[in-house]
């Protein structure tokens, strides 16, 4: 197991310390210049969603690849963005991920240094206590703890399980502490990395900003599908599906006459009452209302499974401003 490949590791912050360099030489000496253009591409690449692994087979390599793990959390604190952040976090425990593939033997090693004790070769045994802590914000049903064996206190996982609910881990550890407060002079040093990174964050920022325009019902996520598909059988919504329902419908541009026709066909559809329901999501009494995230949805049952994007996202309007940009706008005759 190589160090370099977890730098947010205690056994890496420890050979970091034990380097003695000075942040002052990090930041300006010409000699760490490779060192502050892998952090920044650390940055950049996690904009991507994906950090390129780097050459770390000489002592000398590994050290570098150390060194830019925490210069590349200061670049990131320096651009003060909060989404840039998670997405770093991320990228970064993503590719420890990729790492940890890799290993024939260490995991626990690593594993230990996020708070897991797994015991066993594989499949492993795990407390419950660790595994909650560690799974807590997995969407997928089979992560629940009632789905999973328990046996005096302990569950089974496999191998890539156990290297899931470590990324988790990893992500969760390396967001803790972000952003380091980082001064104006530590910033301005760091200005030839930083303005190429501003700008790519501008243009990420630019294109993010989807103006969602039609409603698409290809482009709706897992769970709001479900229960359209529910409604359109119907079935009556618990509460906390018909609420998550409608708010995200408004919020993507569909009128309040349009979702109360939807629950037309509920046997308890009281129009009156549907109404004044939709409307106050809506806004009528002054606050407009967004659709729970997707943690919460599986906390109230609501999550149906997750797909390939699900994992990437927190939330089920993130998940349709994305597929947005995959399909094309319904025929003007069915916009709202």
């Amino acid at each position: 197991m190589r160090i370099s490949d977890y730098p947010f590791t205690e056994a890496a912050a420890k050979e970091v310390r034990e380097a003695g360099y000075s942040l002052e030489s990090l930041l300006g000496k010409t000699i760490f210049r490779g060192v502050r253009s892998r952090a920044a591409q650390r940055v950049s690449d996690a904009m991507s969603g994906t950090i390129t692994e780097t050459a770390t087979n000489t002592q000398a390599e590994q050290l570098a690849e150390l060194l830019s793990y925490p210069l590349a959390r200061i670049m990131v604190s320096c651009l003060d963005d909060s989404i840039l952040l998670r997405r770093y976090a991320l990228a970064e425990a993503k590719l420890a991920f990729r790492m940890m593939q890799k290993e024939k033997e260490g995991l626990d090693a690593i594993a230990n240094d996020l708070g897991l004790h797994p015991q066993g070769p594989g499949p492993y045994k795990i407390h419950f206590s660790e595994y909650i802590r560690a799974a807590h914000r997995m969407h997928s049903p089979k992560w629940k703890l009632t789905n999973r064996d328990l046996m005096q206190g302990y569950l089974t996982i496999t191998r890539e399980e156990l290297m899931r609910i470590m990324e988790e881990a990893a992500r969760e550890k390396i967001m803790k502490g972000l952003p380091i407060p980082a001064d104006e002079e530590t910033c301005a040093s760091l200005q030839e990395y930083l303005q190429p990174l501003k700008e790519q964050l501008e243009r990420i920022r630019a294109r993010d900003r989807v103006d969602l325009g039609a409603v698409n019902e290809g482009a709706f996520p897992p769970c709001i599908k479900s229960m359209l598909k529910s409604v359109a059988k119907g079935n009556n919504l618990a509460h906390s599906a018909r609420f998550a329902l409608v708010s995200f419908l408004l919020q993507i541009n569909m009128t309040a006459e349009e979702v109360i026709s939807l629950f037309s066909t509920s046997p308890d559809y009281d129009e009156e009452r549907t109404r004044y329901q939709v409307e106050h999501i809506a806004g009528a009494s002054g606050t407009s209302y967004k659709p729970p995230a997707c943690a919460t949805m599986a906390t109230y049952g609501n999550c149906p499974g997750e797909d390939e994007l699900c994992r990437k996202i927190r939330h089920p309007l993130s998940y349709y401003e994305r597929r947005m940009r995959i399909f094309k706008p319904l025929s003007p005759e069915r916009q709202p």
